[in-house]
């Protein structure tokens, strides 16, 4: 097996180096003077970087494709106020030269463990026909599979191997919360929207090479509308489901993301809806934030711009490095 070399984010800011990485991104581009380059974006679990081919570009495009993993040399440079890679030389690895899980973070946490939590809050659940349905649901072998090694998504938040069930399982631990404080809240209600939100991601996102990417059907209807399938699916073996609730269950999930222009289909129309979206994005948020400020470099008081979130982050005066107790294995935004 090649060694890895260094990770992107042990990159030094300039200088000669050596690494492997996956290949996300690859297109020919003009020179502005005549003549193309071939412009690439290279990651592994703990970040991403810009690179460049100047020389031979159209051959060197021919000896790998995007998903494939790569070993690089060349010299990283600052361009734009950001790290770029000036590529002298590179090749396709096979199989045996690396290692899966070095270009894609996972959590932390073992992911029979979070499934095993999941089943306990189910077990919460008080309205016996809606307990019935979740068991019936995470019982389900395709699901209970993919959800333990599923990302939330592909950049943005919990954009890491079990990123999902993490997701979800922290929306189940704050809708709790919020019910102890908002005793009006039907927790069964909401515990039940913070499982099945974004369930539709399993048949979404699926691994290709070692990354995630979408589906065709994840590509075409996304992961409101499959989330819809699986309930349907589910509570059409329940032929005593009551029409109601799972008509609750479906505004739940087609109104989770808030606005129209967020992506929902509905805007909130009940407490638990309401209350579901917000805590939706206030988990996505701090997911998003927390890993920005980690994986910024020690010395920098403020993170890069975030078009994402529209602002800089600022890291604090001291610009120490903190340590994280739960900090998982890597973190890219895939």
């Amino acid at each position: 097996m090649e060694s890895k070399g260094r990770f992107i984010n042990e990159l030094p800011p300039q200088g000669e180096t050596t690494l492997l990485a996956v290949v996300l991104e690859k297109e020919l581009r003009p020179k502005r003077n005549g003549g193309s380059f071939l412009a690439l974006r290279f990651a592994d679990r703990t970040g991403e970087i810009d690179a460049k081919v100047w020389d031979n570009p159209e051959q060197v495009s021919q000896a790998f494709d995007c998903d494939d993993i790569v070993k690089v040399r060349g010299i990283v440079e600052v361009y734009n106020e950001k790290p770029q890679l000036i590529v002298s030389r590179i090749r396709r690895c096979g199989p045996h030269e690396y290692a899966p899980a070095d270009f894609y973070a996972s959590s932390s946490r073992d992911p029979e463990e979070m499934l095993g939590e999941l089943q306990g809050f189910v077990a919460l659940v008080q309205i016996e026909p809606l307990r019935q349905l979740l068991e019936n649901i995470i019982a389900d072998p395709v699901i209970a599979a993919a959800v333990k090694s599923t990302p939330a998504a592909l950049k943005i938040h919990h954009a890491f191997r079990g990123g999902l069930i993490e997701h979800i399982l922290s929306l189940c631990n704050l809708s709790v919360a919020l019910c102890a404080h908002y005793p009006r809240l039907n927790r069964d209600l909401l515990v039940a929207g913070a499982i099945l939100h974004d369930l539709g991601k399993v048949e979404t996102l699926a691994p290709a090479g070692v990354r995630f990417a979408y589906t065709t059907r994840g590509q075409l209807i996304e992961h409101v509308t499959l989330g819809l399938e699986i309930l349907e699916r589910h509570s059409s073996r329940m032929p005593e489901f009551p029409v109601e609730l799972k008509t609750i269950l479906q505004h739940l999930i087609v109104s989770h993301h808030g606005d129209l222009d967020k992506g929902a289909l509905r805007r909130p129309m009940l407490p638990e809806a309401f209350a579901l979206s917000l805590l939706d994005l206030l988990d996505a948020r701090m997911e998003q934030v927390f890993h920005l400020i980690d994986s910024c470099p020690c010395g920098d008081q403020f993170t890069p711009y975030i078009p994402s979130l529209e602002r800089q982050l600022f890291r604090g005066f001291a610009c120490a490095p903190v340590d994280q107790p739960n900090e998982r294995d890597g973190g890219i935004a895939a």
